[in-house]
Formats: C-alpha cells, sequence, structure tokens
C-alpha cells in the first residue's frame, strides 16, 4: 500500500482494508481532487482529498446541516464520517499541496455513470430523472434556507473562491474583451456596442439582484453527482464542493441551460454558426419556460423574480465558454466573427420571453 493512502486510512481506520481503489478526480494548479475507495469485509467507505480555495474544514461540517435537510425533504445523501480524531474533516500534505480530506459511506444508489444509458434515458433522449431535478431544487427552494453561511459556485455579482475578485460572468466578459481587443481590433466599435448593451443589462438586473429569495443548494446536480435507482429515478446527490446559498432562479436557470433543456442542434446553415442558431435559441427559451412551470408545483415565484429573469438569462448566457471558445475558432474569420456578434446582440436585446406571464400566471 501506497505510504501516503496508507497514512489518509489510518486516519479513519484503525484496521487496514481489504482493497483500495485511487482515482484522480481534477488536477488543476487551483482545484485537485483525489478520491480513495476503501473495502472492508463488511463495508465500504469513500475518502475524498481536495486541494482548492473553496474547500474548507468549516464548509464540510456545514455539509452536514445540508444533508440533514435533504434528507427532511426525502433525498438522500451518504453520511460523511467522523475521523479518528473525533473530526469530520482532518488537513493533510498530500501530493506537496494542503488539502482537506473526509470520508464519507458508500452511496447506497447508483450514480449516472453506472449505469447504462437505456435505464436514465428515454425514446425522445430526455433523462428519465428530468423533472425529479426540477423538482428537487423547487422544494429546495421553497425552504428558504439559511443556515449555510457560504455562497453557491454558482453565485452572481459576488466571488466564490477565497482567492477570487468577481463572479464567472465577470470573468468571461473580461476575457472576451481582451480577446477581442488582441485579435480583432477591426471588430472593437462592434464589440464596444455589445459591451454597453451587456453592462446596461447588468446595470439593471443588479438592481433587482439582491432582494431575491435565496436558498441553500448542493448547486451541483449534473451527471455523477446524481444517486439513481434501479428505474433512472433521482434518489439523492453526492458531491457538495460547490454548494452554498444560491439566488433560487439562479439555480433554476443554469440547471436548465446547461444540463436539462433537452433542445437537439438545428441544421446549421451558410449564414448560422454552430454555436448559435435562432431557431435553436427560440427552443431554448421555450424549454426554460415550461421547466419553470413544472417548478410551480414545488416553489412559488414572486413578482420580483419574474421581472428579473429576463436579465438574468441575458447576463448568463450571452457571454460565457460558448462565445469565447467561438471567437477563438473564428478569430480569424471576419464574416463568422460578425455572426457571433450578431448572435450575440440578438440575445443582449431580446425582449419576447414569456418568463413573467409562465412564472406568476401558469399560462403560455
Amino acid at each position: 500500500m501506497d505510504k501516503q493512502i496508507k497514512t489518509i486510512i489510518e486516519l479513519f481506520h484503525k484496521e487496514n482494508p481489504i482493497k483500495y481503489t485511487f482515482k484522480e478526480i481534477c488536477l488543476k494548479a487551483d482545484d485537485s481532487r483525489w478520491i480513495i475507495f476503501v473495502d472492508f469485509p463488511k463495508d465500504k467507505f469513500v475518502i475524498k482529498i481536495a486541494a482548492n480555495n473553496f474547500t474548507s474544514k468549516e464548509r464540510v461540517t456545514g455539509w452536514l446541516k445540508i444533508i440533514a435537510a435533504y434528507k427532511d425533504l426525502g433525498y438522500y445523501s451518504p453520511a460523511i464520517l467522523k475521523s479518528i480524531n473525533g473530526n469530520y474533516s482532518e488537513n493533510i500534505i498530500f501530493n506537496s499541496k494542503s488539502c482537506i480530506v473526509w470520508e464519507e459511506e458508500y452511496a447506497k444508489y447508483h450514480l449516472y455513470s453506472a449505469l447504462d444509458k437505456s435505464v436514465y434515458t428515454d425514446k425522445t433522449g430526455r433523462y428519465v430523472y428530468h423533472n425529479d431535478v426540477l423538482a428537487f431544487i423547487g422544494k429546495a427552494a421553497q425552504k428558504h434556507y439559511d443556515f449555510f453561511p457560504y455562497k453557491s459556485g454558482f453565485v452572481r455579482f459576488e466571488p466564490f473562491g477565497d482567492n477570487e475578485v468577481t463572479d464567472e460572468v465577470s470573468e468571461c466578459v473580461k476575457t472576451l474583451n481582451i480577446l477581442v481587443k488582441e485579435n480583432a481590433p477591426q471588430h472593437i466599435p462592434r464589440w464596444e456596442k455589445i459591451y454597453d448593451l451587456f453592462m446596461e443589462n447588468r446595470q439593471r438586473l443588479a438592481g433587482l439582484y439582491s432582494a431575491l429569495p435565496t436558498s441553500v443548494f448542493q448547486s451541483d446536480h449534473f451527471r455523477d453527482n446524481l444517486l439513481l435507482d434501479e428505474t433512472g429515478h433521482l434518489m439523492g446527490v453526492i458531491d457538495y464542493n460547490l454548494a452554498g446559498c444560491d439566488t433560487c432562479i439562479n439555480v433554476f436557470l443554469y440547471t436548465v441551460l446547461f444540463g436539462y433543456n433537452y433542445v437537439k442542434p438545428q441544421i446549421n446553415e451558410a449564414d448560422m454558426l454552430p454555436e448559435y442558431n435562432p431557431v435553436r435559441q427560440d427552443l431554448m427559451i421555450q424549454s426554460i419556460l415550461d421547466s419553470l412551470d413544472y417548478i410551480r408545483q414545488f416553489y412559488t415565484f414572486n413578482e420580483a423574480e419574474a421581472y428579473a429573469m429576463l436579465p438574468l438569462y441575458k447576463y448568463i448566457s450571452c457571454i460565457e465558454y460558448t462565445q469565447i471558445n467561438a471567437f477563438k475558432k473564428y478569430k480569424n474569420d471576419d464574416y463568422k466573427l460578425n455572426l457571433l456578434f450578431d448572435a450575440i446582440e440578438h440575445e443582449l436585446i431580446r425582449s419576447e420571453d414569456g418568463f413573467y406571464r409562465v412564472m406568476l400566471h401558469n399560462s403560455k
């Protein structure tokens, strides 16, 4: 047994396991994570190791309250277990990095990746657990939990990690601004117009955002963070690294945009980019509307949220990694760059959305 791993296991167990499996999850300069699956004759455990600026002993202890709250809602998460020293996490040095390590019970349900795709996907390609996830976040939102003093990994207008200075959206806008000025100076006037539209929308949203209802969310309810039963339905979640307090409609919106919209790509034509198709974008809006309508079974929207949804949609979706990667791809093609800027501007000036009507009146 590797000496480092043996030392880590000994923080939680006096006896040696019959076997263990070591897995690298993420290896970045500012975010490294590993897992040790530990097998004993009568039980299994999962030891998790994290070296980043958003995992701390205080957060790990705080996850216990979230797990308990979700249990009351009917959702399961593996219990976090105490070390031999009686702590829910420990500080260690692993691979020359300062890390937090903690142990969880082995999950009682299946990970997404452990099931055949046919189990959790219906004939249309839609996930069997699609509505389960929407119901889950709707129920958590309706409780308006306020017991966790940390922000979620998708927080807006504020930094998430201790070493960050702004939110992810602002970082994306800053990145694209630099890319345009360094690689396509002929497009600077067009970009500046788009930038002004973005900032105008940001200012409008900022005036509304701090008063919007919040709750505490697991925040990363995608793919292998889901625990499913044999029929593909949601039973619970794992991995609270990005958990935190967040604005409820922000969680609803990024959930649909980045994981649960099921809008199929349209045929690309000469005057369209693979990254953006107006018809596809309208279908995306309809997907959001359908999801918000479903969430209303579990969550009561207020008027402020209905007014804020359109500017929040623009803030989250108009300038993010998709647009950054598209710019890098087409930086030497003026025609396609113009199409890209057309697409961004089209969404920033979008006015017909239906959010208010669906969120408050249940009609589309």
